[in-house]
């Protein structure tokens, strides 16, 4: 259902075959479990209609991007959650506050230009975000939830990449307009790490 980069995980992600195996469709899945690796299982399977596609037939995609602030690492984390910079620049609330302020730009439909990396086979840049928000767990954890159509190669990771900019208080969070109006990948922040980000839902 998506083209994902090394290092990024995926709690729900849909994938469609044909087969002429005789195993009913709901069973398939227990077959299947034990010809795979550790790291990758079937969750459930089921026959889908003729017509459906795990890409082309996708309303709407969700991702969650973990992060935290530490000057060492978090073992538990290691390859869940990006240690984006040694110390936490602004208390929670505050981080919280100015990284949401944020996020209400990037809802709506825009041209995401600024926030794709090079390379990638997108046909358009423009992607409508139908949700973005971030949110903390205990021990200052952190993570950003976004919804929409579709992303862009790196786009997320970007977005996070620029929103800890904002949370640090490197930058205003109405610089998000100018940055999308930009199109331009210079104007938006780093990209943040792989492993921090997860396919948490695509909707059908």
């Amino acid at each position: 259902c998506s083209r994902t980069d090394a290092g990024v995980h995926a709690l729900n992600y849909v994938a469609n075959f044909s087969t002429e195996a005789a195993i009913p469709s709901e069973n398939l899945y227990r077959a299947l479990n034990p010809l795979l690796p550790p790291d990758i299982k079937v969750k459930s399977s089921e026959t889908a209609a003729d017509h459906f596609h795990a890409v082309y037939s996708a309303k709407n995609k969700t991702y969650r991007y973990f992060f935290y602030f530490g000057e060492t690492y978090r073992p538990l984390l290691q390859n869940r959650a990006w240690n984006a910079a040694r110390k936490q620049p602004l208390p929670a609330e505050e981080l919280l506050l100015r990284a949401n302020e944020a996020c209400r730009y990037f809802i709506g439909t825009h041209d995401f230009t600024a926030f794709k990396a090079s390379g990638g086979l997108a046909k358009t840049t423009v992607r409508t975000i139908l949700s973005a928000r971030v949110s903390a767990f205990p021990e200052n954890l952190f993570y950003l939830e976004i919804c929409g159509d579709g992303f862009l190669y790196n786009m997320v990771r970007i977005i996070v990449g620029t929103l800890i900019e904002v949370g640090k208080g490197e930058r205003r969070p109405e610089e998000m307009t100018a940055i999308l109006e930009s199109r331009d990948r210079t104007k938006a922040g780093a990209t943040a790490a792989a492993q921090g980000l997860f396919l948490q839902e695509v909707e059908y």
